[in-house]
């Protein structure tokens, strides 16, 4: 069942399918992971527009993981995306810019929930 991205399918799908679609998500991740080694962003030191176009990563999965309860990414399994993440979550001139975590986790709890819910 091939139905959209490894990382919807991650959070949507359960058993076996889950798992496989989890490990396409690592595999993915660990490529970032492997880029970001020994650097705190992208190019290096400085915050670069590479960091921006990964935003989904750092800001929006932690946010789904906590939502959905399903943990793709752990410091253990991907040190550097997570140092990385860290940082750019919390990096004073992106930080302005992004949405307020704790918003975005309301409004994915309240559309996740419904949607789980037994019919």
């Amino acid at each position: 069942m091939e139905e959209g991205p490894a990382v919807g399918r991650s959070f949507l799908l359960k058993g076996e399918e889950q798992e496989k679609a989890k490990e396409e998500v690592y595999e993915m991740l660990k490529v970032l992971d492997n880029e970001l080694k020994d650097k705190k962003f992208f190019v290096g030191d400085k915050f670069g527009f590479a960091d921006i176009t990964a935003n989904a990563s750092a800001l929006w999965l932690g946010v789904l993981e906590e939502a959905s309860g399903v943990v793709l990414v752990t410091s253990e399994m991907l040190p550097n995306f997570c140092a990385w993440r860290d940082q750019y979550i919390n990096y004073s001139e992106n930080k302005k810019y992004l949405p307020l975590r704790d918003e975005l986790l309301a409004k994915l709890k309240a559309r996740v929930q419904p949607a789980a819910a037994p019919k």
